[in-house]
């Protein structure tokens, strides 16, 4: 959960004369020190008034005769380096009010001073918990993934699955067979298929209605293809070569692109549209599987953001939603979302970024065509 840190001017103002909110805030801060700039983000206008008047109040008498309030603002602007969001606010809004906005907008987890002293929700205990879904609510698991796109133009979807749950591609030898119409399907790959259908339609609808730049919003999803998967078809098509398939297997890539938005239902959706695009990558970071030195793979699911250092992990996949089931989510065991904040699982959920794209495995013709 990321959560809005909300301490307005007036709040550090009022330390002055009220040593115990200061006291408080301190130890707030120590508390959660450690963890300040991942789970806390300082939410600002486009005109960054409240940074503003911040800077204001560091130079003033005030902070001058009363040095603690610029321990205060330090400890602040350290999320304004790292953890940050101007948003556009419609109407004429105090700053010192920024918090209320947020709330009629559907944020309701907000850390604001002084009122949090009285009624504390984090458990420092619980930063990082694995959630199953069969044993939570459909709103806490949209509160979870919401808290950090909401406040972001760029949120991208990673899933090294889609390719194989959008068509029917490992499940067929021949690649004229391929189909990404679920009538095509076996019975499992087309419930399979439900699933992810409703994972893609319900996380982007619910990342924009959330998401405070709806006009700016672009959402990115990310996959792979694995070359061991699909050995088989690729086997067939040099053992049965001829160039309707040596086109279908060089052009797969847009395939399951296509698919995917046919999965998506992308033509009709007005929400959809924030989906800015598609990417397939190479599973391995340099193509190949190594047997004598590291391998990065793409093997983490999840949802995240870069320009908040921001990711969840949404295991087993996109496929986390199920209408049938009490609370509209997958009853399995296996499937569970959590919150990333060490650097190297931060690292893992956003490398996908960095593969190269996906190229198929070349396919010579055969002498006998030349």
């Amino acid at each position: 959960m990321l959560y809005p840190l909300v301490a307005s001017p007036n709040f550090i103002i009022n330390t002055t004369k009220n040593d115990d909110h200061l006291d408080k805030f301190i130890e707030f801060y120590k508390r959660y020190k450690d963890v300040w700039t991942d789970i806390f983000i300082l939410i600002d206008d486009e005109k960054n008034s409240l940074i503003e008047n911040y800077k204001k109040i560091y130079s003033s008498d005030i902070a001058t005769e009363n040095p603690e309030i610029r321990k205060i603002l330090d400890i602040i602007f350290k999320l304004k380096q790292y953890k940050h969001s101007n948003i556009k606010i419609k109407e004429q809004t105090d700053i010192n009010n920024i918090a209320n906005y947020l709330k009629k907008n559907g944020v309701k987890k907000i850390v604001q001073f002084p009122e949090y002293f009285d009624e504390e929700f984090i458990n420092i205990k619980k930063l990082q918990p694995k959630i199953n879904l069969y044993n939570t609510t459909y709103e806490e698991v949209n509160d979870e993934i919401c808290s950090i796109t909401r406040f972001s133009k760029k949120v991208f979807l990673n899933d090294a699955m889609i390719p194989y749950y959008v068509s029917n591609l490992q499940s067929i030898h021949d690649i004229k067979d391929i189909s990404n119409d679920p009538e095509d399907f076996k019975f499992m790959a087309k419930k399979q298929f439900k699933y992810y259908q409703l994972g893609f339609q319900t996380l982007i609808k619910n990342i924009y209605n959330a998401n405070f730049f709806r006009d700016e919003l672009e959402i990115y999803i990310y996959t792979t293809i694995q070359h061991a998967k699909i050995k088989k078809v690729f086997d067939h098509a040099i053992n049965n070569y001829d160039e309707e398939r040596l086109d279908l297997w060089n052009n797969l890539g847009n395939y399951i692109i296509e698919s995917i938005k046919k999965c998506i239902s992308i033509e009709f959706d007005p929400y959809t549209k924030s989906v800015k695009d598609i990417i397939i990558k190479s599973h391995f970071k340099d193509h190949i599987k190594h047997v004598d030195q590291i391998n990065y793979e793409v093997y983490d699911r999840s949802i995240f953001v870069l320009d908040q250092n921001s990711a969840i992990e949404i295991r087993k996949g996109i496929d986390i939603f199920d209408e049938k089931t009490k609370n509209g989510l997958r009853a399995d065991s296996g499937y569970h979302i959590r919150n990333y904040l060490d650097e190297n699982e931060l690292e893992n959920a956003r490398q996908i970024i960095e593969h190269p794209d996906y190229k198929p495995k070349t396919i010579y013709k055969p002498r006998k065509f030349n």
